[in-house]
């Protein structure tokens, strides 16, 4: 049983972080995860922008995108914390969390500097908590150890965030707000809902004012950027699950397996089952 499954958080190294992030193809997290980089450089690709990370950044990842590896220098050297929400409810954190929750939708899949000296004491409390956890010594309370271990590191980055909070919530700009709330809309109704109409209501503005926004802030259209993260659930689907065509085109919404090979193809270039054969052994 993985340290996930057991105590409900678990942390790689550099040395196997790639177990749990393909380097090959696009694949999603099955739980969310802050990801520190000490040396060196990863470069990712989520959803519509690359992202590129570097000595002294973390970033938080989340199980609602899709992220693809583009690039890992020789000297990278990381953490990558991973644990499993209900984990981190349980908990009795004493800060605000609404605060640190927005803080982290808004700041969810961008790299986020911070000093090399606050860098150097996370770094120290998350390796104590992975000497705890991988320990093969028996310890009576080694559940509540880790429990407190992790409790510890939650302080440290919501100390962080509460001073990066407010900086960030006064400079996003109404522009930026819209394309947070349209990204964040779009993570939780893409499978349903595909229309610009849809994404617009919900922030009671005009289809073309939203259009208009989200072209001038990420540089693509709000259509494309509905398109790419269905075709991102595609890949993940086609090269993950052994779900077939047909299930995967009505996971998706498609009324039929005909309208979802026209998407796909239209999109990629190649059909669906041509683009699962590429992952096939």
């Amino acid at each position: 049983m993985s340290a996930l499954e057991k105590f409900g958080v678990e942390i790689f190294t550099q040395r196997n972080i790639f177990e749990r992030i393909a380097v090959d193809k696009p694949f999603r997290p099955d739980n969310p995860a802050f990801i520190f980089i000490k040396t060196g450089t990863i470069k990712l690709r989520q959803h519509f922008s690359d992202l590129e990370l570097s000595a002294n950044m973390f970033m938080v990842t989340d199980p609602q995108t899709i992220y693809e590896v583009v690039s890992v220098s020789d000297d990278f050297q990381s953490r990558m914390v991973s644990y499993k929400r209900e984990f981190i409810s349980a908990l009795s954190l004493k800060f605000n969390r609404l605060i640190t929750y927005r803080y982290f939708r808004q700041q969810m899949n961008r790299g986020v500097p911070f000093p090399e000296s606050e860098m150097e004491v996370v770094w120290k409390s998350v390796n104590f908590l992975k000497y705890i956890l991988d320990s093969e010594t028996e310890m009576l309370y080694k559940k509540e150890m880790v429990e407190h271990l992790f409790s510890v590191f939650c302080y440290q980055m919501a100390g962080i965030i509460s001073k990066e909070d407010n900086n960030s919530m006064n400079q996003m700009s109404r522009q930026e707000e819209i394309v947070f709330v349209f990204l964040t809309d779009l993570a939780t109704y893409h499978l349903t809902e595909r229309s610009v109409e849809f994404y617009a209501e919900r922030q009671s503005i005009t289809t073309r004012h939203l259009s208009s926004v989200v072209k001038e802030v990420t540089g693509k259209t709000a259509s494309h950027i509905i398109s790419l993260i269905v075709m991102n659930e595609a890949k993940v689907l086609l090269n993950s699950s052994k779900k077939t065509v047909s299930e995967i085109s009505s996971i998706l919404g498609f009324s039929d397996q005909y309208s979802f090979s026209h998407f796909f193809k239209k999109h990629l270039e190649v059909s669906p089952r041509q683009y699962r054969h590429q992952f096939e052994s």
